[in-house]
């Protein structure tokens, strides 16, 4: 049943949670992510948590992983975003 989340109504309860998927750092990988996460968006999941990404230089698990700290690291994952809802 759909859920109502206030600023937003889910579809449904179906929740894919937060993974590193590998892809976020590898060749084209922005890419391979957004397909990856829009299959699972034709499937019919309510929400999907996206993973393997940090808030800030510090939180990186690893010296260059990936981040999201800045309005051109913001506009790669508009590709994922665009992906889903399409």
């Amino acid at each position: 049943s759909p859920l109502d989340l206030g600023f937003t109504t889910l579809p449904n309860r179906v929740l894919m949670g937060s993974m590193h998927i590998g892809l976020e750092e590898a060749e084209r990988g922005f890419e391979r992510m957004a397909a990856f996460y829009a299959e699972r968006a034709r499937g019919g999941v309510g929400l999907m948590v996206t993973g393997g990404i940090a808030p800030s230089e510090r939180a990186c698990s690893f010296p260059g992983g990936a981040k999201m700290t800045t309005e051109a690291e913001a506009e790669q994952h508009r590709e994922i975003t665009s992906a889903v809802h399409a």
